[in-house]
């Protein structure tokens, strides 16, 4: 019998999801892309890319297992592998590495490249794979759906006051938060990488 998910295992798992999402990292991308639009056409764009994240994470929480085992994919390696993305990541945060991107003048930004990779990318998928698999049961399954939903409110917010956010945060305060929300991420991914290697590899904890 699966027990209930525990307050501090959906706290943890919602902390790596909005670390991994990065709305603050993600505000220079999307005023750049959005430079050219009215603020009423940018609060749009926030609020669009907010429900694009919330369909991505939750179609991929409650289906991804069952597309994984469709490739033949085992979890274990897939939860290895997306944790090693994971960890990736937020070394990049962590160092400051930062992805150019652009989009044609006729194409909007709001799921290409906003929601998808930019911030509901393959290291947040995984990552609600992993606790959809973890988590099995209806209730927790819920409880996914409502991290999902804090997690895309959360980026909606930051996305929806892009221009006041930047101006409060500057870019040195922007600095700041992504590495903090690297170091995080990076050490929620090690942690991750560790249970599955122990679980792939039972002898480990001998």
């Amino acid at each position: 019998m699966n027990e209930v998910i525990s307050a501090p295992t959906i706290l943890t798992s919602a902390i790596a999801l909005l670390t991994i999402a990065n709305p603050i990292g993600s505000l220079p991308i999307f005023l750049n892309l959005t430079k050219d639009y009215d603020r009423a056409r940018q609060r749009r764009i926030g609020f669009l890319v907010g429900i694009a994240v919330f369909a991505v994470l939750t179609v991929s929480l409650l289906a991804g297992k069952y597309i994984l085992e469709a490739f033949g994919i085992d979890l274990t390696s897939f939860r290895i592998a997306g944790n090693l993305l994971v960890a990736s990541i937020g070394w990049a945060m962590l160092t400051a590495k930062q992805n150019v991107v652009a989009v044609s003048d006729t194409q909007s930004p709001v799921v290409v490249p906003l929601a998808i990779p930019l911030i509901a990318g393959p290291g947040a998928i995984s990552l609600v794979i992993t606790f959809a698999d973890d988590n099995p049961t209806p209730l927790d399954l819920l409880a996914g759906v409502g991290i999902n939903l804090l997690v895309a409110v959360a980026i909606t917010v930051v996305l929806f006051f892009a221009p006041q956010v930047a101006r409060a945060v500057k870019p040195t305060g922007m600095s700041i938060v992504t590495r903090i929300f690297g170091l995080l991420l990076l050490s929620i991914a090690i942690q991750s990488i560790i249970s599955a290697l122990t679980e792939a590899f039972p002898v480990l904890t001998k």
